[in-house]
């Protein structure tokens, strides 16, 4: 049976053999070990250490086409460059953006330093306090980049609720039907176009936040960055690592503290505000409707998946946010 995670590349070799020809053609040394980083919904990510130190090569999924591999490197590079906490890439004579044939299979792919610490999602914790001023200060930071990548369609996207709910809403339970069919009605009231847009990481979630062995956090996987409403930011932020499933109080506070910080760079409209609870409502609603298609439709019963689709039951169930 083919590994989920290495059937998204159309090599089926051996991931050793992918390992070392990276290994030679970054030029960063002799390969140790490598091992398949066993999260992600899409591209393939390799951790591979080496006799000069520890790499993360993220493979792109077969599913992307040439220009949207170019379109990721480049923006990690602005990111890079607008100081935002996130793995330094590493060029190849070619570029960040790698090319080559492995029996006669195409790999795309980009390197970055591996960094030595567990996502909050493997941690099993929340961000402390000062972590969660931190992530904001991340999140203004990158919503302030004068980027405008071309647009990729992300199936999670809060903006893609109405569409999603539409082509899936079939695989949901009666009683996820109950909790997500008022989200969609409230959302679809919403005059988003009025909502100012921007630069958007997309999701920044639990497994895309690292907090490393020398406790500093750093952002990853730019892969369904866009130009959105910026609230889209901070929404998906108050759906995961600002939310306390089992206390209502918390997820509250948590927020109210995110916005504080975040304003501190980028002051939200009076329509922003009002309109981030139902953002945030978006967000639980999408996590359930993504997650209950990956599980009935894709057979993915991971605990990836199902810890969003508990988180985003968890969150529907929760009342309206108030500021």
């Amino acid at each position: 049976m083919k590994d989920r995670f290495q059937s998204r590349i159309s090599y089926q070799g051996d991931i050793g053999e992918l390992s070392r020809r990276v290994c030679r053609d970054f030029r960063i040394g002799d390969l140790i070990s490598d091992s398949v980083v066993r999260m992600g919904y899409e591209d393939l990510n390799i951790a591979i250490e080496t006799s000069k130190g520890k790499y993360l090569a993220k493979i792109f999924a077969d599913f992307r086409d040439d220009d949207c591999c170019k379109r990721y490197v480049d923006i990690v590079s602005e990111a890079l460059k607008a100081g935002v906490h996130i793995p330094r890439l590493l060029p190849s004579p070619q570029g960040y953006l790698h090319r080559f044939e492995i029996d006669k299979s195409w790999i795309r792919l980009c390197l970055m330093d591996f960094i030595e610490g567990k996502t909050f999602f493997e941690l099993k914790t929340k961000p402390t306090p000062k972590e969660i001023v931190f992530l904001a200060d991340q999140a203004a930071l990158i919503n302030s980049i004068d980027l405008r990548p071309n647009r990729v369609y992300d199936d999670w996207a809060v903006v893609n609720l109405e569409n999603e709910f539409n082509k899936k809403s079939a695989y949901l339970p009666k009683k996820d039907l109950s909790l997500v069919q008022p989200v969609i009605s409230e959302f679809r009231a919403i005059n988003h176009e009025q909502l100012p847009a921007c630069f958007v990481h997309g999701d920044l979630i639990s497994i895309n936040a690292i907090k490393g062995k020398d406790e500093n956090l750093w952002i990853i996987d730019f892969s369904v960055s866009n130009t959105y409403p910026r609230i889209q930011e901070l929404a998906v932020l108050a759906c995961d690592l600002l939310f306390d499933e089992k206390n209502r109080t918390r997820s509250e506070k948590n927020l109210v503290l995110a916005l504080g910080a975040y304003q501190k760079r980028i002051h939200l409209t009076q329509l922003e505000l009002e309109s981030l609870p139902t953002y945030v409502r978006a967000a639980h609603a999408m996590h359930v409707i993504g997650a209950t298609h990956q599980k009935k439709a894709k057979g993915n019963k991971s605990r990836e998946n199902e810890y969003f689709l508990r988180i985003g039951r968890a969150g529907l169930n929760q009342s309206k946010i108030p500021f």
